[in-house]
Parts: C-alpha cells; sequence; structure tokens
C-alpha cells in the first residue's frame, strides 16, 4: 500500500480534488449519505472530522463501522432509520457520491435530493457525483421515462 492509499484510502478522485482546492477544511462535519464500505471517510477520520453515514446497505454500514472504530470515532445508520430527520443544516459537507441514480424512481429521486439539501449547513459544500452513460452506451437500457438500469458484467462488481 502507497502512502497516498494509506493517507486517503481509496477516496473519490473528484473529492480528493475538493480536498485540494481547500473547500474541505478541519473543523466542518461531514455526511456521507451513501457511505457504503467507507471509502471516502479514511482520510476524514485521520483528520478528525466529525464524520456521519448514511447508507441503505446494513452490511455495507457495518464494514464501516468496523473501519471506523479502527481508525476513530463516527456515528452511522441504515438509511432506513432516517438518523439525520431531526438534525436540520448540521453538516458542513455533504457527500452524494454515485448514490442518487440508485432512486427506484423520480419521486424518490426528489425526495433524496430534498434530504441532501435538508441537512446541509448555509454556505456548506454538496460534493453530488452522479453516474453517467458515456463510454457504456451499451450497458444502459431505458426502463421508463427517464430511468435507465445499468448492467454491469461480473468482473465490474468487486
Amino acid at each position: 500500500m502507497s502512502k497516498l492509499q494509506h493517507l486517503f484510502g481509496q477516496i473519490d478522485i473528484y473529492l480528493f480534488d475538493q480536498l485540494l482546492r481547500g473547500n474541505i477544511t478541519p473543523g466542518m462535519r461531514v455526511l456521507d449519505a451513501g457511505c457504503g464500505g467507507g471509502r471516502n471517510f479514511i482520510y476524514f477520520l485521520r483528520e478528525g472530522y466529525e464524520v456521519f453515514g448514511v447508507d441503505a446497505d446494513s452490511y455495507a454500514v457495518e464494514c464501516t463501522r468496523r473501519l471506523a472504530a479502527a481508525l476513530l470515532r463516527t456515528t452511522f445508520a441504515p438509511n432506513g432509520s432516517k438518523p439525520c430527520r431531526s438534525r436540520m443544516r448540521f453538516a458542513g459537507v455533504v457527500i452524494s457520491s454515485a448514490v442518487l441514480h440508485f432512486a427506484r424512481d423520480d419521486e424518490q429521486f426528489q425526495a433524496m435530493l430534498r434530504g441532501t439539501w435538508r441537512v446541509l449547513q448555509p454556505g456548506g459544500l454538496l460534493f453530488c457525483r452522479l453516474a453517467s452513460s458515456i463510454g457504456m452506451e451499451r450497458q444502459v437500457r431505458r426502463v421508463a421515462g427517464r430511468r435507465f438500469l445499468l448492467r454491469m458484467a461480473p468482473s465490474a462488481i468487486w
């Protein structure tokens, strides 16, 4: 493992860019909406940020809990428990990296987006990365309206 991987883990390259630009600074409270296995957490935890994570996948949340326990402290809950519903505007940074495209329909997409804005502090940073079909046109099939299904090869799933 390289020194960079040790410090930053498998952080999203575009999130790393926001760190380099100084848009995410120590003292900011970070919420990773759709935290998965915690790949974007390592740097924040090691640097002492207050970090929160939610994800619909309870197994992924458990993996992230273990990662956090091994590094520092953090708070997690599965999406179903809505841990942030009563905590309006508490995060200086909200990460939504490759999450919104999992919405089952436009209504859920809008609800997820509204929930993301609800917890972001005024002047905070919303880091939102959406999936696109660029370079994978043959793997995408229209389901209905603006909804598409991505068919991944088994080797693409880790």
